[in-house]
């Protein structure tokens, strides 16, 4: 659930993707997930 919620603020813009898997690397496989299922695997980086 945190993944996601992280995940939709990363798509929002209002997050970098490299500072939160930076922050929370625990949650770096529910994002990319997350990101993925949205069709935003674009926003994948590092």
């Amino acid at each position: 659930m945190m993944a996601a919620y992280m995940g939709q603020r990363i798509i929002d813009g209002f997050y970098e993707y490299d500072y939160v898997i930076s922050k929370r690397s625990d949650l770096k496989a529910g994002i990319d997930a997350y990101l993925i299922f949205q069709g935003r695997e674009d926003l994948i980086t590092g």
